[in-house]
């Protein structure tokens, strides 16, 4: 990178993201409330790391962040043939309507 000074701490590659973001992707963003920076549903961050996602509510959240016994690995989600994330609140919202089938006979 040549043009990193002291005074210029831009790169070319770092400018022209930059003017690509805000003549292209910055308008379509404000235009879409759906569009929004993801943030784990557990520690409500968008730092980088394995992300799952939930397979009924839809939500996103850091596999680690998640610390329930009996998770296994992340690798085991990531395979396209892989287990599917239910995350905590789903989980116990799951249980409670089995338990209340079983309560009702169902």
């Amino acid at each position: 990178m040549r043009n990193h000074t002291l005074t210029n701490r831009m790169t070319g590659v770092g400018n022209t993201l930059k003017r690509h973001y805000e003549t292209y992707l910055l308008e379509y963003e404000l235009a879409h409330d759906d569009v929004d920076g993801e943030c784990c549903l557990l520690c409500h961050s968008s730092a980088a790391g394995d992300w799952v996602n939930c397979g009924i509510c839809g939500e996103w959240a850091h596999f680690g962040c998640d610390r329930r016994q009996g998770l296994g690995a992340f690798k085991d989600y990531a395979k396209t043939d892989g287990l599917e994330y239910i995350c905590p609140h789903c989980s116990i919202t799951n249980f409670q309507k089995k338990s209340q089938k079983t309560a009702n006979g169902y």
